[in-house]
């Protein structure tokens, strides 16, 4: 009698086999969320809905897929349209020999989908998490594989449902030249795939409310049944062949299988695995490729390598991350870097990189190494594998990573703007902005922090030239109701008489000059300022104070108490309001928690000026005042990170405004 189990995994192996190739083209699947107009939920069913926008599409396509009459999915050559359970729908297209090609085909799709959406008042927010419901309230559409997977994910857990309903995912397919190629790489996909679902983190809601951790979908596949999600089993060691991962896909519980004479071509056959439904003969083809689409791991395998962790993004970043993924896994340099580093990473390290970068994102430890080490490390490889005209693609997806931020934590932001920032007022208050020159030739950078804040608290923030010139400080002085300084580089220490020390960092001259001149100004014409960490330490020493250059390094204070990792609206520790004083009447509260992200303090305090607030711990000086100006303060703390969470800090912008309004 035949050995059927062995049939079967030879099948699946020279399956795999099959695959190799020395091409080196990208595949590409993008998800999308669709939703009304006014931000609720699209049913597959409803007038206007999915099932209309498909039919509305059928035409432009070559062949359309229905069950029972209703449209579930549309191919042409090189390109497929289907539909996620709760109507998501998804683009696959390639192979593509480059990203100009991925984009030109993506284009095309758009420009297919777009009127049509118009039409029904639709639009697609490019999220990688619906924002608008709960995944169980949202409507399966007709399609009996579906059915089949919510009657058995469902049963395990609530993880399985938000899986399928809640989640869109932007997918990169590579090739492999052999099997050691091909293992190699998913091993090397397998462990950065936490760094990659970081970077590409898009989802700033869950289950109808603001998500509580980072990377949504990497909690959801992290909370169903790890049978056939996260890190393929025994696949981070050397030994793991193409036939471990044949045994692997045949062991799974099977759902459900393609049979001729069951519903729409399906079977249910819930708990048996593979191996059991076809213990008695040699598997087809179509139904080997079905096996293999039955697991979701972090990185599949099939005649390609899909890499999964990423969330839907705008197409942009989509483009840029094919980039990334181009340039990491077709470089032999890179795989061979990327190897050593990553040679001692086992499934149980994954396991901890995913709970780390939830809990605390770009300030996460991955691999006994920071977040930002890692990420980094993907950028400068990818930077030196680029082909020509690559790196306006890279470019957004870089600019991230080096400015540490995810397009799910400006999300919020990006709604604030559109919705709720408070309407402006004639009377507004012009509050002049300095701003970081990261180097002095090169341009100038804001937080949207102190923007946002101001705008927030009823002002127009006007963010100001680089220029200690008397007569345009005198015109600007003159042009604004009051100013704001914020943090960047160290103060040149020239600028209070002192040497350079060894732990002093780079100093922006010009922008010192700047300052000296504006507060001289500003103190002057007794206008409003608020000076945020540098800026407190400016205002130090354009009075005539010092500062002391490395607090860890004078005396006992401790720097790592003064330099929190992220995120940075969390509290780091505490400071004491000393009563009386302008800043004790603003925040309303004799000790607060705060940020802290200095490595420099006041030491002898400037000309007129008083203490205002102290670190308990240390006696580090967090705040200090002119008690003889309208409103003259200083904090060493960043209340830019924290004005939407912390009361104490909104109020500190909402002082200033409206002392400059009082102008």
């Amino acid at each position: 009698m035949a050995d059927y189990k062995k049939i079967n995994r030879q099948k699946l192996v020279d399956y795999l086999r099959s695959g190799c190739t020395f091409s080196q083209r990208l595949g590409f699947e993008l998800e999308h969320i669709v939703l009304h107009g006014d931000g609720s939920p699209v049913s597959y069913s409803e007038p206007g809905g999915i099932r209309d926008v498909l039919t509305q599409l059928a035409p432009l396509y070559e062949h359309a897929q229905r069950e029972d009459g209703a449209i579930i999915g549309l191919a042409s050559a090189g390109e497929a349209i289907s539909i996620e359970p709760a109507g998501q729908l998804e683009i696959s297209a390639g192979p593509f020999t480059s990203v100009f090609d991925v984009e030109r085909a993506y284009v095309d799709f758009r420009n297919k989908l777009d009127p049509i959406l118009e039409q029904y008042g639709l639009v697609t927010p490019m999220l990688g998490y619906n924002p608008a419901a709960k995944a169980a309230d949202l409507e399966v559409v007709p399609k009996y594989r579906y059915a089949c997977m919510t009657r058995f994910l469902g049963a395990q857990s609530s993880a399985g449902i938000c899986m399928m309903r809640g989640s869109a995912a932007l997918q990169v397919s590579i090739d492999f030249e052999s099997e050691s190629d091909a293992l190699r790489k998913l091993r090397i996909a397998q462990a950065i795939a936490p760094i990659l679902a970081l970077m590409c983190d898009n989802s700033p809601m869950f289950e109808g409310a603001e998500r509580a951790e980072n990377m949504v979908r990497t909690r959801v596949w992290s909370d169903m049944k790890p049978d056939r999600v996260g890190t393929l089993p025994g696949s981070m060691k050397a030994g793991f062949t193409f036939a471990d991962y044949a045994d692997y896909i045949l062991s799974r519980q099977a759902i459900l299988v393609p049979d001729d004479e069951g519903t729409h071509g399906f079977r249910y056959v819930g708990e048996a695995t593979f191996d059991e439904v076809y213990a008695d003969r040699a598997m087809t083809e179509a139904e080997l490729e079905h096996a293999l689409s039955m697991v979701w791991p972090d990185v599949r395998c099939k005649r390609y390598l899909e890499i999964r962790p990423a969330d839907a993004m705008p197409i942009e970043y989509c483009l840029a991350y094919v980039v990334l993924v181009r340039a990491l896994f077709y470089s032999k340099r890179n795989l061979e870097v990327l190897e050593t580093l990553l040679a001692s990473v086992d499934e149980g390290h994954i396991r901890q990189a995913k709970d780390d970068l939830m809990k605390r994102g770009y300030g996460a430890e991955v691999y006994s190494r920071p977040c930002e080490f890692w990420t980094d490390l993907l950028m400068v490889l990818a930077e030196g594998s680029l082909q020509p005209g690559e790196w306006s693609y890279l470019e957004p997806l870089a600019s991230m990573v080096k400015y540490r931020f995810t397009l799910a934590e400006i999300w919020p932001r990006l709604m604030e703007k559109r919705n709720a920032m408070p309407a402006g007022s004639e009377d507004a208050p012009v509050i002049g902005v300095v701003p970081r020159y990261d180097f002095e030739w090169t341009g100038l950078a804001v937080s949207d922090g102190y923007l946002s804040g101001l705008l927030e608290t009823g002002a127009v923030p006007l963010v100001l030239p680089l220029t200690s010139d008397p007569a345009h400080i005198a015109r600007i002085v003159q042009a604004c109701d009051g100013f704001l300084i914020p943090g960047g580089q160290d103060i040149d220490p020239a600028r209070y008489g002192a040497r350079r020390e060894p732990r002093t960092h780079r100093s922006a001259t010009s922008r010192d000059a700047m300052e000296q001149a504006l507060v001289d100004a500003v103190v002057k014409a007794d206008k409003p300022l608020l000076g945020i960490c540098r800026g407190m330490q400016s205002l130090n020493v354009a009075l005539g104070g010092t500062l002391h250059q490395d607090v860890g390094s004078e005396g006992e204070l401790p720097v790592a108490g003064h330099v929190q990792g992220r995120p940075f609206d969390m509290p780091a520790h505490m400071v004491d309001i000393v009563e009386g004083t302008k800043l004790a009447e603003v925040v309303g509260a004799p000790r607060l928690g705060v940020n802290t992200i200095h490595h420099q303090g006041v030491a002898k305090l400037g000309e007129g000026l008083v203490v205002s607030a102290v670190s308990p711990d240390d006696g580090v000086i967090e705040g200090i005042e002119l008690p003889s100006a309208r409103f003259i303060v200083g904090v060493q703390w960043h209340p830019e990170y924290m004005w939407r969470t912390r009361p104490h800090s909104k109020r500190l912008f909402k002082a200033l405004v409206e002392a400059a309004r009082a102008i």
